[in-house]
């Protein structure tokens, strides 16, 4: 079976062998029958898979979907409550206890159509959807969890839970963009690191939105209770020439320790912006994937976390997508997580928020697996959390969790959320909590008792009130004065551009450095074109002719990197230059191969990249800044087609290159060039409105 195999191969070939075992044999009315029912009921399995995600109980406020799709009926598959206790070939379904059709179809209701809906049958190769498939239909959360690993998940909740109300009882309308009702962000957080220490991973590197944030902050990234206070009360105070931000869009850094690795966790700043982050993220993760030489990727961790409105209406999240598997810009797997609470701010009707089923079909343009998951069900949480993580690890692509949940008050704290959907709040104010659901299950089951549920609440709240860190298996930093970003930048703060460099090379140094550039491959037949730029350029290095901007600029480069300064310049059709001025990257005219001088001019040099991008400015513009933000010591140049075609990329200049050393004393080493002149060209392509 080929590896792009149809998802139908299985049922035809099944069907084609009850053909030639039964109808040659027998052709009589009851054999018929009996192969028309072996037929529906393997094509009872297929729509179970391929679409019992439209069945699911995903909604924790329990409200028909926006388009309903009844239940599966034996009727619509030719099959009949007369069929139920007979026997059948299962075909490839993998579910236990399944001897009878009746067993089967409880059996794939469960499985399919709970608190889980997995979209994956759209996946084009077949051993990514057998896997998938595989470790959906074995799962048995009853074998997996043990009392003390659910009692811990109790009290994961828990610090969700009592966090945001510790904070609305301290500060009475203060905006906080609570996570309350989507609590299971927590310990999904937690697992996922744990998880990722298991599997070696050295780095998380965490984007996020404002809901939520300040939970993450406190109850994820170990950030110390009394400071987060002090920024209510407005008593800390900013940095030289810093004008500061609003608590919810801080970074932060810290490490956790796993049960196998330690696991060093980056949170992003955020500005308001949403979905902005995404590709700053990318970049930042693909710069510490290249320092450690991670060539299969897998040692640093993108993990973006979403909203739901936001997700399916932010193109920026498509542009970064389409980066997740091209060369100049892939991580090899993203674990994207929405907290989908249903509801953009007082936009909640499906059919003004978005044109889809779901928020997060966009990403089937990259077959990705997603995990649709009720966040009332923690359990089921932890095992799609570690299934996401494993997808992502053995198969290197973006897998998705879209954590089904619900935004207990309004956008913010102040706002009244029942003006515009009065039904939907009518039902969260009748709703317990989902720490409380899952603790009343727990006692159900005699695995917790309530005074111990009631000790996890109080431990806690005194946890807060002592202002210390609350997060779960935080590693106390060794040194509290200096993190390691400020170390790295520390020669570059408060610089400025009338600081002396010496930057000249000399006579020889042009001459050596060209006679690399000129060298190519033997086998290697240049184009005409190109040929004659090389000559040229040797009679500028000979002093000849004077040099032009082509030759200067790929000298620049060629003395950087000699010196063991890395490079990275990327954009739009950057290896020729849209001018016909750079041709940096070689094309041999008789083969489909590429050579690139710069990459060839020492054996001590620094690492040179030079990436043609997608056709995009604010995403292709944000990874670089995520890149540039990560070393000091290297060249990162961004290079727009046109200098006005900038403005597609505008928010990114604003809310991160323009503002970031001012609103969180964070630097960047970004080079944007910008070609334009004044050729007559029109207002696209030589205004220069920057």
């Amino acid at each position: 079976m080929s590896k792009n195999s149809s998802s139908h191969d299985d049922v035809i070939n099944r069907f084609i062998d009850y053909g030639e075992n039964n109808f040659e044999s027998n052709t009589n009315t009851k054999v018929v029958s009996q192969s028309a029912a072996q037929l529906g009921v393997l094509r009872l399995i297929y729509a179970f898979r391929f679409s019992g995600h439209l069945r699911a109980r995903l909604d924790p406020l329990e409200r028909p979907r926006h388009h309903s799709t009844p239940p599966f009926t034996l009727e619509e598959f030719g099959l009949s409550d007369a069929d139920l206790d007979k026997t059948f070939d299962m075909g490839s379904y993998q579910g236990p206890n399944c001897n009878t059709l009746r067993d089967l179809f409880t059996s794939l209701n469960k499985i399919y159509c709970s608190s889980l809906g997995v979209e994956y049958m759209n996946i084009p190769n077949l051993e990514e959807r057998k896997w998938v498939q595989t470790k959906i239909e074995t799962m048995s959360l009853e074998k997996e969890n043990s009392a003390d690993y659910k009692k811990w998940l109790l009290q994961r909740l828990t610090a969700a839970e009592v966090f945001e109300k510790f904070l609305h009882n301290k500060y009475v309308g203060q905006k906080r963009f609570s996570l309350e009702g989507s609590d299971t962000l927590v310990p999904l957080l937690n697992v996922l690191i744990e998880h990722s220490g298991e599997h070696s991973m050295k780095r998380i590197c965490l984007g996020m939105a404002h809901r939520g944030r300040l939970n993450v902050l406190i109850n994820i990234m170990g950030k110390r209770a009394e400071n987060l206070f002090k920024e209510f009360a407005g008593e800390l105070g900013l940095g030289k020439n810093q004008t500061g931000d609003v608590k919810y869009h801080q970074g932060f850094s810290s490490d956790i320790k796993t049960s196998k690795e330690d696991v060093h966790l980056a949170l992003m700043f955020n500005p308001s912006h949403l979905e902005l982050v995404n590709p700053v993220i990318e970049g930042y993760a693909r710069y510490h994937q290249d320092k450690i030489e991670d060539a299969e990727r897998q040692q640093i961790l993108p993990v973006l976390i979403h909203g739901d409105a936001a997700f399916s209406g932010q193109g920026i999240v498509m542009e970064t997508l389409n980066m997740s598997q091209s060369r100049g810009y892939r991580t090899m797997g993203t674990v994207h997580i929405i907290i989908n609470n249903q509801i953009g701010f007082t936009t909640s009707k499906q059919d003004d928020a978005r044109s889809t089923d779901y928020c997060t079909d966009v990403v089937k343009m990259i077959n990705a697996p997603v995990f649709h998951v009720n966040a009332e069900d923690p359990e089921m949480v932890s095992f799609i959390t570690k299934l996401a993580l494993d997808y992502r690890t053995r198969y290197k692509k973006d897998v998705v969790i879209d954590l089904m949940c619900y935004r207990r008050h309004g956008h913010n704290e102040a706002d009244e959320p029942a003006v515009t959907q009065p039904l939907m709040y009518e039902a969260i104010r009748k709703k317990p909590t989902t720490r409380a659901n899952y603790a009343a299950t727990l006692m159900k089951q005699g695995v917790i008792e309530q005074k111990e549920v009631d000790m996890m609440v109080s431990d806690y709240r005194q946890e807060l009130k002592e202002g210390e860190r609350v997060a779960y298996n935080i590693i106390q930093p060794k040194d509290k004065n200096k993190r390691a970003w400020e170390m790295l930048w520390e020669d570059y703060f408060n610089a400025t551009w009338l600081d002396p460099y010496e930057s000249a090379i000399s006579k020889k140094q042009i001459k050596d450095l060209n006679k690399k550039l000129q060298k190519v491959p033997s086998h290697f037949e240049i184009h005409p074109r190109v040929k004659k730029m090389m000559s040229e350029r040797q009679k500028m290095a000979d002093g000849k002719i004077n040099a032009d901007w082509g030759f200067a600029e790929t000298l620049a480069y060629a003395s950087l990197t000699d010196f063991g300064t890395p490079i990275r310049l990327t954009g739009q059709d950057t290896g020729r230059g849209t001018f016909f001025h750079r041709n940096a990257v070689l094309h041999n005219q008789l083969a489909n191969e590429d050579y690139t001088p710069l990459q060839n001019i020492s054996k001590k040099q620094g690492k040179v990249q030079i990436i043609d991008s997608i056709l995009s400015e604010e995403a292709a513009l944000g990874f670089e800044y995520g890149y540039a933000t990560a070393n000091p010591e290297s060249l990162v140049i961004w290079e727009a087609q046109f200098g006005d075609f900038v403005n597609g990329a505008q928010a990114i200049i604003d809310q991160f290159i323009a503002s970031g050393e001012a609103k969180w004393g964070r630097l960047s080493n970004l080079v944007m060039l910008l070609p334009h002149g004044l050729e007559g060209q029109g207002p696209e392509h030589s205004s220069a409105r920057l």
